[in-house]
């Protein structure tokens, strides 16, 4: 057998006598998600499979079990599910107590946080056993000082993480690969030059009636390249997210042969070892 982790889920004393099927269903997933997530957030990663051994509801409590199996039936994970057990059990407590237990909040956030807004606007109590340990309940109370750590826990982290975010006037050169619309205004998918990033380009009244009929966008521009200028807006880490364009040029692919790149004399008649001595000031004064 291996390790097994209980989840219990009460309803709200001053809500409903029983429980939504939602709240009910979608307090165990994001629970079991965080206990997944516990052992690393990269699915493909993940030795243990966490498998339904028993569910009931004895109105209005439900409650299930779930219990470690090996994602690989060769390989045991008995040690490995009692680490990450206790790792999620302890960080737990530790978070509903309202201290800061590190790293293991930052994993697991976005499926916990949903769990405790959900225990004060749904669900009344959450109790959770994992084996060989002792029980805890996530309550309205403890509840208010969890998600106060998390808040505080992310405020300090964005006071660490710098924010690139800004808008430039420039311009860009882009391949076109789709046409959409943003926000109900006339845009192209473009991909830039040099990030490769993909990029949203929103197109001013003018520039949309300047680059002809809509329903022929895509039979004239996807595939071509365009020099696009107007207000470049980029996000926090410093990307471009969004172009607002009032300009658009396409640019001409050019055949070159290999001759004619082999008949350029970049070193104007100099040999190699010439033009190096001149690069380098040594053939000066």
């Amino acid at each position: 057998m291996g390790k097994s982790v209980s989840i219990t889920i009460h309803p709200s004393a001053v809500g409903a006598e029983y429980l939504t099927v939602s709240d009910a269903m979608h307090q165990v997933l994001d629970l079991v998600a965080s206990l997944e997530s516990t052992e690393s957030q990269d699915a493909s990663s993940r030795r243990i499979v966490w498998r339904l051994t028993e569910a009931h509801t004895n109105s209005p409590p439900f409650t299930v079990t779930a219990e470690a199996f090996p994602a690989d039936p060769d390989i045991s994970v008995g040690v490995e599910a009692s680490r990450v057990a206790v790792l999620f059990s302890n960080g737990l407590r530790e978070l509903l107590g309202g201290g800061d237990p590190g790293q293991f909040v930052d994993d697991i956030s976005g499926p916990l946080k949903r769990v405790l807004k959900r225990n004060v606007n749904g669900v009344g109590r959450t109790e959770i056993v994992v084996e060989g340990e002792e029980p805890f309940n996530i309550l309205p109370q403890n509840t208010r000082t969890a998600i106060a750590a998390i808040e505080r826990r992310e405020i300090d982290a964005g006071a660490l993480t710098p924010d690139y975010s800004r808008t430039e006037y420039g311009t860009i050169e882009a391949e076109v690969f789709g046409i959409i619309l943003w926000n109900y205004k006339p845009a192209l998918s473009v991909r830039e030059r040099l990030s490769q990033d993909r990029v949203t380009c929103v197109l001013s009244e003018e520039l949309a009636t300047e680059l002809g009929p809509q329903h022929l966008w895509s039979e004239v521009w996807e595939g071509r390249r365009l020099l696009v200028g107007g207000a470049m807006h980029y996000g926090p880490d410093g990307s471009l997210k969004r172009i607002e364009a009032d300009t658009a040029d396409l640019r001409s692919w050019t055949d070159v042969s290999i001759a004619d790149v082999r008949d350029i004399d970049i070193l104007q008649g100099q040999s190699v070892s010439e033009h190096l001595r001149l690069l380098r000031g040594e053939d000066n004064g």
